[in-house]
């Protein structure tokens, strides 16, 4: 992904919840000037800092990277997050996804 894009994707998020840079700054615990730097795509965040930015913008992981994500990408995050309910839910799991999948059928 290119970092402008990702940067203006940063920022709309942060502006829809109403933070200022400052605030999202101690929010995810860097400075100010750290997220102009991404906003304008100076800088690229970490990879370990992008799920705490996801959680404090109330956004999944993959929001950042829509329009680059494939088919595949989508299977992958599926199944991991698949692998992170416990044994004894996964049938319930299962089960909404056979319901979702029979309404979006028609």
């Amino acid at each position: 992904m290119d970092l402008k894009e990702l940067g203006q994707r940063l920022r709309q998020a942060r502006e829809r919840l109403g933070f200022s840079q400052e605030d999202f700054a101690v929010a995810v615990g860097k400075d100010q000037a750290a997220i102009s730097d991404y906003e304008l795509g100076k800088r690229r965040p970490s990879i370990t800092d992008l799920p705490r930015f996801a959680e404090v913008l109330h956004v999944s992981l993959l929001y950042f990277f829509e329009g680059d994500i494939s088919v595949s990408d989508l299977d992958r995050e599926l199944l991991h997050q698949f692998h992170l309910i416990p044994q004894a839910e996964k049938a319930h799991a299962i089960e909404v996804m056979r319901l979702l999948a029979m309404m979006t059928q028609g």
